[in-house]
């Protein structure tokens, strides 16, 4: 298991990264409010949204980056979104196979899977 910090993927936006060789594609897009912290989700702080994606298509890794607030892949200039489906380029209607995942409070997670890898940005 490999958990991935809201404060680092709500900065980095997109995060290329492998676990086991299996290379992977974090994407955290703006757009989404908390139900935990108010009694009216339209009352709740801006949380934002996550996707996990294998960053392979068509046998070939991709790499992701953000441009203008767009998420590209370098290696066609496709434009993605947040459900990992392309909609401008090369690779327009392609998706991106989904990881299974979950958004978790990290010191629920831990206590039943203490050995988990925490990513770092460093």
């Amino acid at each position: 298991h490999k958990a991935y910090p809201y404060s680092i993927t709500r900065e980095e936006q997109v995060i290329n990264d492998k676990v086991g060789e299996i290379p992977l594609l974090i994407i955290h897009t703006e757009g989404a409010t908390s139900a935990m912290d108010a009694a009216r989700i339209a009352e709740s702080k801006e949380s934002g949204s996550t996707g996990v994606f294998k960053r392979v298509l068509d046998g070939k890794e991709l790499t992701f980056t953000v441009e203008e607030g767009k998420i590209v892949d370098e290696e066609t200039g496709s434009v993605w979104t947040i459900t990992g489906k392309a909609v401008e380029g090369e690779y327009k209607g392609k998706q991106l196979e989904t990881v299974t995942y979950g958004d978790y409070f990290a010191f629920a997670w831990l206590v039943f899977w203490p050995e988990t890898e925490i990513y770092s940005d460093n």
